[in-house]
């Protein structure tokens, strides 16, 4: 099995974020301009999108670190947050289902942590395909039989 690198797409954060952060001044400048807001609320105003701005800011720079890798004998999560290496042995169950929105997610569940690989990483069929062989290949108990139909 080689070794791949799976990033984290921001494009679904971003795009909100940045029609946001040029959306609110507009508004808030064009509130201002025909009905002269008190100073008080402004600031406030004002205060929300800096904390925004920077909230987004970190987001972004914390998801642009996010990988996935799956390698021989181990699947390592890594970011700005910390390195995670999972071993087959620390894994007790992979669990594949579509969450509410119909987006295709899996569980790795470990002793006392749950990791989640979404269609967020790049490329998501490869990333899945990489996973389902790491199951296959160490024997891990997983839902994979059933989630892929092969038991009818």
């Amino acid at each position: 099995m080689d070794e791949h690198d799976y990033v984290y797409q921001l494009r679904p954060l971003i795009v909100p974020a940045v029609l946001f952060l040029i959306l609110f001044p507009l508004v808030i400048g064009g509130v201002h301009f025909f009905s002269t807001l008190p100073i008080l609320e402004l600031r406030v105003l004002i205060g929300i999108y800096v904390v925004a701005a920077l909230g987004i800011l970190s987001l972004w720079i914390v998801g642009k670190s996010k990988h996935v890798q799956i390698k021989e004998g181990q699947i390592v999560f890594q970011s700005l947050l910390g390195k995670h290496t999972l071993e087959p042995q620390d894994i007790r169950r992979v669990a594949f289902y579509f969450d509410q929105k119909g987006q295709e997610v899996a569980q790795i569940r470990t002793e006392d942590e749950l990791y989640y690989v979404s269609e967020f990483y790049f490329p998501f069929p490869e990333l899945m395909s990489d996973l389902e062989n790491f199951i296959m290949k160490y024997d891990l108990r997983s839902n994979l039989e059933s989630y892929a139909g092969l038991i009818k």
